[in-house]
């Protein structure tokens, strides 16, 4: 019997992926579980997405779980795979807990960052399997024995198990060559909640539309210390073949309705002729969009290129005011020249810009901290976010830092601040929790000015009549979580 025979025999609730609950409150869908199923749909595999659904009102974290583990025990799947990053740590442990409690006859997988650092990490607390690496290969590979029942698991690269208690770690699978990146998430979109794309304020900030997300590349050449990407998918770039670009696009904006795009790229503009034949498809579906870009990587000519083909807004990750601190700790590759001259160009076209800050960096004195405000300052961007330098396990930050992060902590790691950040911080800034707030607070102002109360902004907003529908539902629900007004 064929892989594609065998397959047709199992339910599709066998299969089951679960969306953690904390990313409820980002009414983001996780882009990475989509190509997962996807894939596996591909291959013949039928599978479900299980989340605790989209809600006007905030529901606690323990309700949504209990929603979760009820649905889990209803199909009860022969595979629950799971997506975890450190803060999601402790609430995808307790589901795995509760399942595996309720009904044995299970295999749990956990894959993505953290998993693939902290692999024993896993292991250790309740889970059988983990996909180390690039995972939709290892997955399917995974699935293929499970359901055939023939349980080789020493035979499937990129897979970490045990076996009579003892951790075993296989050979890591090559990553995907880019003929094989050639699936959409076209089948994937059909089992997430509709609302996904009805809540798209967050897909380009501020603007209420309806919006989705987009992945064109996979790898990152450049290694920033603070960033574990290339771990996960190399540092070569690799680029998804234009028609399933264009297939995916034709999808979100004809059977969607979709009027926004966000590129989840983390280097989309490196590359511009990539970046060009992406943007012609977006401008051939009259969709608006956004991307993250390099301040390396812009011309003049690029930038009205992009701005001709639709792109709003561009994401910068400017990181630090200090060229010591982008060199030597960083290893941005990048000028604070550079940073400058790329704000200049964004506002010359008209295309909005948030600006990424970081501090609190190993051997970070109160010197570079006054260039990074001083940076802030100069370039003007519409919007703001500081965070301060987390040490990811898995990354060269981590080496540098030099501290033991356990388990326990994973929730703690924040890139906001918390109980955990001053053990953390090898900076000369005493109190960078205060400082990052002081900094936050200096330009929210501004950046809610700017992003939302623009002209063009409110001329967005008011020019159709649902994005006035979604800017009051978005203020209702904040009146309703913030300040309890329930009559709302």
């Amino acid at each position: 019997m064929s892989s594609a025979e065998l397959f047709q025999l199992y339910r599709p609730e066998d299969i089951v992926f679960v969306i953690n609950p904390s990313l409820w409150y980002q009414s983001m869908y996780p882009t990475g579980i989509l190509c997962l199923s996807s894939y596996l749909e591909v291959q013949g595999v039928p599978s479900l997405i299980v989340d605790s659904g989209l809600h006007p009102q905030k529901i606690p974290l323990g309700e949504r779980e209990r929603a979760i583990i009820e649905r889990l025990q209803e199909l009860k799947p022969k595979v629950v795979c799971f997506s975890c990053t450190h803060m999601e740590f402790d609430e995808v442990v307790r589901i795995n807990s509760a399942i595996k409690a309720f009904y044995g006859q299970v295999f749990t997988i956990v894959g993505g960052s953290q998993p693939t650092y902290r692999t024993s990490d896993f292991l250790d607390n309740g889970f059988d399997f983990v996909c180390i690496g690039e995972g939709e290969k290892t997955l399917h590979s995974f699935v293929e024995q499970v359901l055939k029942g023939d349980e080789q698991w020493q035979t499937i690269e990129g897979l970490a198990w045990k076996q009579n208690g003892n951790p075993v770690v296989n050979p890591p699978r090559q990553l995907m060559a880019e003929a094989e990146l050639n699936f959409d998430l076209i089948s994937s979109y059909k089992k997430i909640d509709p609302r996904y794309f009805d809540f798209g304020v967050e897909i380009i900030r501020g603007l209420p539309m309806v919006g989705a997300l987009l992945l064109t590349t996979r790898g990152c050449p450049f290694s920033c210390s603070f960033c574990g990407c290339n771990s996960i998918f190399g540092r070569k770039l690799r680029f998804r073949p234009i028609e399933s670009i264009k297939k995916e696009v034709s999808y979100l904006t004809e059977e969607k309705g979709v009027e926004g795009i966000w590129i989840l790229d983390d280097t989309f503009t490196v590359n511009r002729n990539h970046a060009t034949a992406v943007a012609k498809i977006l401008a051939d579906y009259n969709v608006i969009w956004g991307c993250q870009s390099r301040v390396d990587s812009l011309t003049n000519g690029f930038v009205a290129e992009m701005k001709s083909y639709g792109c709003i807004q561009m994401d910068f990750g400017v990181e630090s005011g200090s060229q010591r601190i982008l060199d030597e700790v960083i290893g941005k590759k990048i000028k604070v020249g550079q940073v400058i001259h790329s704000f200049e160009l964004a506002k010359k076209h008209r295309i909005r810009t948030l600006a990424n800050f970081i501090i609190g960096f190993p051997t970070e004195t109160l010197a570079d901290l006054a260039a990074t405000r001083s940076l802030a300052d100069q370039i003007r961007a519409d919007i703001y976010v500081f965070s301060i330098a987390i040490p990811l396990p898995g990354t060269r930050l981590y080496e540098m830092v030099g501290e033991e992060i356990h388990p326990k902590d994973y929730s703690a790691l924040n890139w906001n601040g918390s109980l955990l950040t001053g053990k953390l911080n090898k900076s000369e800034i005493k109190d960078v929790v205060r400082e990052r707030q002081k900094l936050k607070l200096r330009y929210l102002i501004w950046s809610i000015l700017k992003s939302i109360f623009s002209l063009s902004g409110i001329f967005f907003i008011v020019s159709r009549k649902h994005r006035l529908k979604r800017t009051w539902a978005t203020f209702r629900f904040l009146l309703r979580n913030l300040l309890g007004l329930e009559f709302l």
